[in-house]
């Protein structure tokens, strides 16, 4: 649930749109830089491709992206798709490209230093339409790290679907949640002024100022997206229904609704491989923020140098979506513990009269602006 926070560009918001499997940030105890690519193309419109440079040690992580980098996707039909650098470290292909199911992809570029890197062929497979999504209340849902105290309270999410018949089928489920917004900015001990819309004001020995919250102006959500990693292989259910598969966990945040886009790919079965070794590393070390023990080299190579370690995965995968409206109306009286979406309780700016010099309505109002994780944009299947 700590990935839920995390504040990012107004492309890494489009990638999410664009059908782009999200990253997996994973620390790794290795004192050295290492390459970092992800992506995905789908039978669905637009992939993004991020190319990053990453390095973590024992008390610190960071991550810089790969800039000016020239990148294709090559077709198997042996047509070629030019990808254009939006946003640093972050490549997009044309408006309108789409993958075809049956086709292979092949992902190639080549940095400014010259290196050339190219990954694996892979192929779409058709995902097989999600049947059914459905919830159920979980008044345990998430527990401290020891597995004793309950932080607060879920909504489990379950899918069924129809796994095809006489082949080998791997699947892997990501989420995307739309919680409504009502703050839009904190002024830690200070308070917003209305006509820059910056906070001021902060406290000092002589002048104590309180931490206030402020209303967004207009609609606003906050979006959440999955961080664990949920993959299925079909070996022991080649064939039949798949049902009750648990692909979310939605927060109590309120008596509020809130909607949930399920993502379904099907993977293959090298790309079920990578993050099987990924996932069983982070529950053995424990999250995807702890430090596994060694990297887990993924499928793309530097094609001068094969002993360079490179991590992250370049897919092709069948996709299938699907939209959920959560009820959550009246849980409390059911042993519900409710979180926040902020952290903690909301404290908003309370209201007053015009005073001189100024003669303002307090408080202000700031506008909700479109990061990854939030947008005014009404969400296709949103109820008031």
């Amino acid at each position: 649930m700590n990935h839920f926070f995390k504040i990012s560009t107004i492309l890494l918001f489009l990638m999410s749109v664009q059908a782009c499997v999200s990253p997996y940030d994973v620390r790794y105890s290795l004192a050295a830089d290492l390459l970092t690519v992800e992506g995905f193309v789908t039978d669905a419109s637009g992939t993004t491709v991020s190319i990053r440079l990453s390095r973590s040690e024992q008390v610190s992580v960071y991550s810089e992206p790969v800039k000016g980098c020239i990148v294709e996707i090559l077709a198997g039909n042996g047509s070629k798709i030019n990808l254009k650098e939006n946003q640093p470290g972050f490549y997009s292909t044309p408006d309108g490209f789409q993958g075809v199911a049956g086709e292979t992809y092949q992902l190639r570029f080549r940095t400014v230093e010259g290196k050339t890197y190219e990954s694996s062929v892979e192929k779409i497979a058709l995902a097989p339409a999600i049947k059914k999504v459905y919830q159920e209340f979980n008044a345990k849902g998430q527990l401290d790290k020891l597995g004793e105290k309950v932080l607060f309270s879920t909504f489990d999410i379950f899918v069924d679907f129809d796994d095809p018949a006489d082949q080998k089928n791997s699947y892997l489920w990501q989420w995307q949640l739309f919680e409504k917004q009502e703050a839009c900015i904190t002024c830690q001990e200070g308070y917003l002024d209305s006509q820059t819309l910056k906070c001021v004001g902060a406290s000092t020995r002589f002048t104590i100022y309180p931490t206030y919250d402020y209303r967004c102006k207009g609609n606003c959500w906050d979006l959440f997206y999955s961080s664990d990693i949920n993959i299925l292989s079909d070996v022991y259910a080649n064939g039949r229904t798949i049902a009750a598969r648990r692909v979310a966990q939605v927060p109590y945040y309120s008596e509020s609704g809130s909607l949930i886009e399920i993502q379904q790919y099907a993977i293959s079965n090298a790309a079920f491989q990578y993050y099987s070794l990924l996932r069983d590393q982070t529950q053995t070390t424990g999250t995807l923020a702890d430090t596994p023990p060694a990297p887990i080299v993924g499928n793309v190579k530097n094609t001068g140098d094969k002993g360079e370690i490179v991590v992250g995965y370049f897919g092709a995968a069948g996709i299938k979506k699907a939209r959920y409206w959560v009820e959550r109306a009246g849980f409390g009286n059911k042993g519900g513990i409710r979180t926040y979406l902020l952290g903690r309780p909301s404290n908003f700016e309370p209201e007053s009269p015009p005073r001189p010099p100024t003669f303002e309505i307090r408080p202000p109002l700031f506008p909700c602006v479109t990061t990854r994780n939030r947008s005014p944009l009404l969400p296709e299947g949103w109820r008031f």
